[in-house]
């Protein structure tokens, strides 16, 4: 398998490359049931990226000094290294983000030639809906910038004639 298990600072440390070369870390709990459903996502990645990036698992119940040095206080924790340098965290089983961060940060091509987050309209979440007060209509996030474009547009419209 392309994953290492770790379970000190000084296995870890030995893993660590160049500064040019990520590594990923899981840390993560054999109780943690979000961990067990994020699992598959860390191991197709692994295979995908097998020789590019280092994939890393920590059991924080086995490594706690591991665990106490990146501060982890929610599993599953996901720490991005290059060399030693932490880039990018993740808290918690975000598949996408997971997989986009592996693509960003290892140079795996496309949208990572671009090193800005980027902003999104909305919450981040797809077609997401908000409820007038009265609760009758659902309008998503983009309805409601366009609406409120337009409704700027013709108050202008107005107040110049």
């Amino acid at each position: 398998m392309t994953i290492t298990h770790v379970s000190s600072l000084s296995e870890l440390n030995k893993l660590l490359g160049s500064p040019n070369k990520l590594t990923v870390i899981d840390f993560h709990a054999t109780w943690c049931g979000p961990c067990k459903m994020i699992a598959p996502t860390f191991e197709k990645l692994a295979q995908q990226y097998a020789g590019k990036v280092n994939f890393v698992k920590v059991d924080v119940d086995e490594a706690q000094e591991v665990a106490q040095k990146y501060s982890v206080t929610a599993m599953p924790t996901f720490i991005f290294l290059k060399g030693s340098d932490v880039v990018h965290t993740i808290r918690g089983a975000r598949n996408a983000e997971l997989t986009n961060a592996v693509e960003r940060y290892s140079g795996g091509g496309g949208a990572a030639a671009f090193q800005g987050t980027g902003h999104k309209l909305g919450d981040g979440t797809p077609n997401a809906k908000f409820t007038d007060p009265r609760g009758k209509f659902e309008f998503n996030s983009e309805i409601k910038v366009v609406a409120g474009l337009v409704a700027a547009y013709l108050f202008l419209m107005y107040m110049s004639s």
